[in-house]
C-alpha cells in the first residue's frame, strides 16, 4: 500500500489531482502505522519540491478526515493532527545539525553542505505550512509563533524563511484584527535592516515590507505550477513576442539606416539580452529581477489605498520681474526669447524640477505629467539636459523612501519608467540620466546598494540600454557597490555573443 501511495505521489500533478485522489480514497489506511508513512511522505515530498507545496497542501485537505484507531488508547488519531506534529517537529529542529555521524566527527566542507540542505529544507517547511495556512489547516496564532521566533533568531537563514513565510501568508493573514501584529512586524523588519547583513537578506526583507504596501499583489504572481497546456499556451505566447520584437527592430533599423548590417544586427543582438538570458542562465538573477524593493517610509499603521488627486494642471510659472506680472513659460515663443532669458536657463531647469516634484508628490498620472511638459515647454527645452536632469531628479526623490536607512520603491519607479522613456531617448539623454542618479545618491551619502537598485531598474526597463551603462561605467568614478551589476552585465553580453 505504501508503494502504491508513493507512486500516486510521484504522479501527481494539477491536472492529474482529481484522478489520483480516487485513487488515494481506495487505499486501505486504517492502521496508525500506515497513517504515520503516509504523513511521513507527503512531509518530505513536499519539502524536495517546494514549487509544488500547494498541490501537497490541497492534497492534505483531502486527507483532513481521514483517522485510525490508536494503538495505545481506545481513542482516534487524524491525519490532521499527525500532520501537524510533524511539521511542528520539523520547524523546531531547524538549524540543528549534527557534529558527529556514526561517532565520527564530520568534515568541515560536509558540514556545510548539510548546513545548505538544512537550509534548504526549512525554506520548503515554512512555505508548506504557508499554503496549509492558506487552506485554513494551521490557526493563525501558529503562523504568528513561527514569524516571531524567525525574527527573534536574527540569523540569515532565520530572516530568510521569514520572508518566505510572510510572502506566502501575507496576503491571508493581514486580516483588520491581524494589523497591528502585522505592523509591528513591519516595524522589526525595519529596525533589522539597519544592522550589519549581507545585501541578499536586505533585499528580501525590503522586499516583503514594499510587497505589504502594495496590497501584497506581487509585481509577477506565482501560479505555482502548471499543467501541460499552459506551459504550450506560454512557449506559443513567448514565441510570438518574440517574433513582434524581431520585426520592431527590423523596421527600426531600416527606418535609422545607416551602418553596416552587421553592425546594426549586434546593436539590436545587445538590446534583447534581456529576454535571451534570463531563459538560458542566470537563474539567481532572473529570481532577483522579480523582486521590488522597500516601498513606505512609515509601517507603523495601516497604508491607505492609493488614490490619484484630481485637480487642475499645474501652471509653471516664471517671475519676469519684481513686480507682478507674471507669465507662462509655454507662452514664450523660442524665436523671441530675449538674451536675459537666455541666462536664465539655469533658472529655468530649478523651476521645471520644482514643478515635476509638486505633480509627483500630487501623485499625477504619467499622462497629466506629459501633457504638462508637452504644454509648458517647447521643444529645444525639452531637448536639453537641463530637462532630463531635472526630471531624472524629480522622479528619482519621489520614490526614495526613509525606513532608518534610505532605500527604493521600486513599485513606484517601475510606474514611472514608461515617463521617463517618453524623454529620455537618445544616448547622450541616456548618460546625463545616469550621472544625475550617481550625483542625487552622493548627496545623500551613497546608501548602501541604493544606485545598484536604480541601475537594476533602469536596466530591467530599458530605460537605459547596455552600451549606455558601459559608456558610463568608463567616463565616471569607480563605485564600488556597482562591481556585481557590472560584471554580471559583461557576462551576459559574453554569453550572447
Amino acid at each position: 500500500m505504501i508503494r502504491t501511495f508513493r507512486g500516486i505521489l510521484n504522479k501527481l500533478t494539477p491536472e492529474m489531482f482529481e484522478s489520483l485522489m480516487k485513487q488515494v480514497d481506495e487505499l486501505d489506511i486504517n492502521d496508525e502505522e500506515t497513517l504515520n508513512a503516509v504523513v511521513e511522505l507527503i512531509v518530505n515530498k513536499a519539502l524536495s519540491e517546494q514549487s509544488y507545496s500547494s498541490t501537497y497542501a490541497k492534497m492534505c485537505r483531502h486527507l483532513k478526515r481521514l483517522r485510525v484507531s490508536s494503538k495505545s488508547s481506545s481513542d482516534f488519531i487524524s491525519f490532521h493532527k499527525l500532520l501537524l506534529t510533524r511539521c511542528r517537529l520539523e520547524f523546531q529542529n531547524r538549524g540543528l545539525l549534527p557534529e558527529k555521524e556514526n561517532g565520527v566527527s564530520v568534515a568541515q566542507e560536509d558540514l556545510e553542505q548539510t548546513r545548505h540542505k538544512a537550509c534548504v529544507r526549512l525554506l520548503g517547511t515554512v512555505r508548506f505550512v504557508g499554503e496549509l495556512f492558506k487552506l485554513k489547516m494551521i490557526s493563525k496564532g501558529n503562523i504568528h509563533t513561527c514569524i516571531g521566533k524567525l525574527l527573534q533568531d536574527e540569523s540569515e537563514e532565520s530572516l530568510e524563511c521569514m520572508c518566505k513565510l510572510l510572502t506566502t501568508v501575507g496576503k491571508d493573514l493581514d486580516t483588520e484584527t491581524e494589523i497591528p501584529k502585522i505592523n509591528s512586524y513591519c516595524g522589526l523588519i525595519c529596525n533589522l535592516m539597519t544592522k550589519k547583513m549581507s545585501s541578499r537578506i536586505k533585499f528580501m526583507l525590503q522586499d516583503v515590507v514594499a510587497l505589504r504596501e502594495n496590497d501584497w499583489v506581487p509585481r509577477r504572481r506565482d501560479e505555482g505550477p502548471k499543467t501541460i497546456q499552459q506551459l504550450h499556451q506560454e512557449a506559443k505566447q513567448a514565441e510570438e513576442r518574440e517574433m513582434l520584437q524581431l520585426e520592431k527592430g527590423m523596421t527600426t533599423m531600416h527606418r535609422r539606416g545607416g551602418g553596416r548590417p552587421a553592425d546594426r544586427r549586434q546593436s539590436f543582438n545587445v538590446k534583447e539580452i534581456p529576454g535571451k538570458f534570463n531563459q538560458d542562465s542566470s537563474r539567481d538573477y532572473g529570481d532577483r529581477k522579480q523582486r521590488c524593493h522597500l516601498g513606505s517610509s512609515s509601517t507603523s499603521e495601516k497604508r491607505n489605498t492609493w488614490q490619484p488627486k484630481q485637480r487642475e494642471p499645474v501652471v509653471f510659472l516664471k517671475e519676469q520681474n519684481r513686480g507682478a506680472q507674471i507669465q507662462s513659460v509655454s507662452k514664450i515663443p523660442v524665436e523671441d526669447k530675449t538674451q536675459e532669458e537666455a541666462r536664465a536657463q539655469d533658472w529655468d531647469e530649478e523651476d521645471v524640477y520644482t514643478a515635476l516634484k509638486r505633480l509627483l508628490q500630487e501623485n499625477s498620472g504619467n499622462d497629466q505629467i506629459e501633457a504638462w511638459i508637452q504644454n509648458t515647454l517647447n521643444t529645444r527645452q525639452r531637448s536639453s539636459d537641463g530637462f532630463v536632469r531635472a526630471l531624472m531628479r524629480a522622479v528619482c526623490q519621489s520614490v526614495i523612501v526613509d525606513c532608518g536607512v534610505y532605500t527604493l520603491n521600486t513599485y513606484e519607479l517601475l510606474d514611472r519608467a514608461s515617463l521617463l522613456k517618453r524623454f529620455i531617448t537618445d544616448d547622450h539623454k541616456q548618460l546625463v540620466a545616469l550621472n544625475t542618479v550617481q550625483q542625487l545618491v552622493v548627496h545623500i551619502d551613497q546608501p548602501d546598494g541604493l544606485l545598484r537598485m536604480f541601475f537594476d531598474v533602469l536596466w530591467d526597463e530599458e530605460v537605459i540600454e547596455d552600451e549606455i551603462f558601459f559608456k558610463w561605467k568608463s567616463s565616471a568614478v569607480s563605485v564600488v557597490s556597482l562591481h556585481n551589476f557590472f560584471t554580471w552585465l559583461q557576462e551576459a553580453n559574453r554569453r550572447l555573443n
